[in-house]
């Protein structure tokens, strides 16, 4: 798991805004020695070859929208990488786990998804059948982590730059917004 393209993580929807989600979970997972590949399909195309790579894919769904958008996204990483772990973190995936984890999702992450997702790929990369704390998957329900996770830089350089995002229009210009 620690080739680049091992681990793909996917922001489907967020507002419009490049995601925090990918960011943060992308510095995380390079301080622990892995060389995830971000993909943000509101604005970038995944391609096959990027799905087929990948050992690990977590989709983030921090919202209704990109929970469905993700599932669509699911089924089609399942169908050309059936041995591909597809875990969806992020709010949404744990107040949908057990319909997730009927066909879509191998594991769901809700709450300060971080450390669960850490241990859930170090795991993965071991062999190991372990249960993880925060971590829910068909055979184990686990109630959202909830320890705060220190924050840390999130790493962007990866991402779409910020002008391929949205804007707002202020006296007729319109000029980058973010968002907190």
């Amino acid at each position: 798991m620690r080739s680049s393209g091992d681990i793909l993580l996917i922001s489907c929807y967020e507002l419009g805004h490049q995601p925090f989600h990918l960011a943060s979970l992308q510095t995380m997972l390079h301080q622990a020695g892995y060389f995830p590949v971000p993909v943000d399909t509101a604005v970038e195309t995944l391609t096959d070859e990027t799905v087929k790579k990948a050992r690990f894919v977590g989709v983030s769904v921090p919202m209704h929208t990109a929970l469905r958008l993700g599932e669509q996204l699911a089924k089609r990483v399942r169908s050309l990488n059936p041995s591909a772990h597809i875990c969806f973190y992020g709010l949404y995936a744990s107040l949908n786990a057990d319909y997730l984890l009927q066909d879509c999702a191998d594991s769901t992450i809700g709450g300060e998804y971080e450390i669960p997702l850490l241990n859930l790929i170090a795991n993965l990369e071991s062999d190991r059948a372990t249960s993880i704390p925060g971590v829910s998957i068909r055979q184990q329900m686990s109630i959202p982590w909830i320890q705060h996770t220190g924050f840390v830089v999130p790493e962007r350089n990866q991402l779409p730059p910020p002008n391929r995002y949205a804007r707002l229009e202020l006296n007729g210009e319109q000029v980058l917004a973010g968002y907190t």
